[in-house]
């Protein structure tokens, strides 16, 4: 009898591993799009006591928004020291999430409560404050709109003036939807997006959602400290054409070398 029982388990246990093999997050499922390791540059030094939630350049200064309820907050720091020169730590009862830059004003996501904080670039002081649904993840800006990523496939887009919704694109590497988008950043024409528990970052095509490639940066926590998380942040420098990344908990940001866009093939 208790034969018979594990027999049927096992093979209950077969047929419904297709169904997990289908989720786009299965570690296992090849990625259609190229794969490029990174190539380190440099690196500079950042707070490991930050659960870095977001990153952004602009002006020779790193700004930050970092998670965890009671310790989030919104920083600018000093690239070569790792000095916080401003900090505005939001409610205890708040979890910070991802932000941009936009009219010299900072956006700042919260998780769950569905607020987003806006700050005057200069001064870090709060100027208004946004509602949305759902939650809050990565946010960065193309141009023309605000994109927020919230952990599903989806990336919203959303008018900078208000917040509002105004459309929704699927992520896609190949035909296989790409899940829990993480901190987003705008970067040479495309959307680089962290995923949540990986260390690799997607290159993502704004007209279609389809990956163009990946950037494999698994090689950077080992030399990140002993209490490195997963990666997370990514910050460009516009005028310069540097690229920055990080991660939580991280005593590192890392300049990395961006990838030739045009020498990569993919299917577009």
């Amino acid at each position: 009898m208790h034969k018979r029982k594990i027999i049927t388990f096992l093979a209950a246990f077969v047929l419904i591993l297709p169904v997990f093999a289908e989720k786009g997050y299965a570690e296992k499922s090849p990625h259609k799009a190229p794969i490029i390791k990174c190539k380190i540059i440099k690196s500079l030094p950042h707070d490991d006591s930050a659960y870095t939630q977001g990153l952004l350049y602009y002006g020779n200064y790193f700004y930050e928004s970092t998670g965890k309820h009671g310790h989030s907050s919104i920083r600018k720091i000093e690239p070569d020291s790792g000095i916080i020169r401003t900090e505005y730590k939001i409610d205890n009862t708040l979890f910070g999430e991802g932000i941009c830059l936009w009219n010299n004003k900072i956006f700042q996501l919260t998780w769950k409560s569905g607020k987003c904080f806006v700050y005057d670039l200069h001064s870090i002081r709060r100027l208004a404050i946004y509602k949305y649904k759902g939650q809050g993840w990565g946010l960065t800006y193309d141009g023309d709109f605000l994109i927020q990523s919230n952990g599903s496939e989806y990336l919203t887009l959303r008018d900078p003036h208000d917040f509002k919704r105004i459309s929704k694109i699927c992520i896609t590497d190949g035909n296989k939807k790409i899940y829990r988008l993480n901190e987003l950043e705008y970067a040479n024409g495309v959307i680089l997006c962290n995923v949540w528990h990986k260390d690799i970052i997607g290159a993502i095509n704004p007209a279609n959602g389809k990956i163009m490639f990946w950037i494999d940066i698994s090689s950077l926590r080992p030399l990140a400290g002993k209490n490195a998380e997963v990666a997370n942040g990514i910050a460009w420098d516009s005028k310069n054409k540097r690229l920055f990344v990080t991660g939580k908990f991280w005593n590192k940001i890392f300049e990395i070398k961006f990838p030739p866009i045009k020498q990569i093939k993919y299917d577009s």
